[in-house]
């Protein structure tokens, strides 16, 4: 489930569709959870569907640590990529702000995260990396954990909507609170798990 201060616009013809801010999301916030509506599909069950059903599945759900594909029921599988997402993973449960969100900008996270195999990117950011795979999670994912890290700190001190849709609550406030560690984008990895073109089709 996506934060509530959110709605779903047109980014671009290009791009499509994506998550945008309607209000100030502060560092630091929760910004996604994993949630009893999202489905969750064992890689032998999205081998097993059916062509029109397996296309739906590979545009629109994500790779988790464990390998399985994960499909979001609300807007939040229109989250888009970009190089220098505002919104990066902690836990396979949530994801959180690492920089403040102002009203009017996109929700963007890291399509590594979601362990696809190979997409052309054209966010255009400074830090553009050109093509994104999930190995991208072993090369770059130290500097990726410090954003995480340092964005936990402000956990605390932000309101958090979502908190109340967490499954696992006591496990992700150990995370906000220090006592337990976040999952490290290494952890993270799920290799070879083709993803033809990630939650919304395009990298942005």
């Amino acid at each position: 489930m996506i934060h509530p201060d959110t709605e779903l616009r047109l980014i671009s013809k290009e791009i499509g569709l994506g998550p945008v801010a309607t209000r100030f999301i502060p560092k630091g916030t929760i910004a996604w959870v994993l949630d009893r509506f999202d489905i969750i599909m064992t890689p032998d069950k999205v081998g097993s569907l059916p062509a029109p059903y397996a296309e739906i599945a590979n545009r629109y759900s994500y790779v988790d640590p464990s390998g399985n594909s994960i499909l979001c029921w609300d807007h939040a599988r229109y989250m888009n990529h970009h190089c220098e997402p505002n919104v990066r993973g902690v836990t396979p449960q949530f994801q959180i702000t690492v920089r403040d969100v102002k009203p009017g900008e996109e929700l963007t996270c890291e399509y590594a995260e979601c362990n696809i195999d190979c997409l052309e990117c054209r966010c255009n950011s400074p830090g553009c990396r050109g093509t994104i795979k999930g190995s991208d999670l072993l090369t770059y994912g130290a500097a990726w954990d410090a954003e995480v890290r340092e964005a936990l700190q402000r956990s605390k001190h932000v309101p958090q909507p979502l908190s109340k849709y967490i499954i696992d609550q006591d496990h992700v406030q150990s995370v906000i609170d220090g006592r337990t560690e976040p999952l490290t984008m290494r952890e993270f990895y799920f290799p070879a798990q083709p993803v033809a073109a990630g939650r919304n089709g395009t990298a942005h």
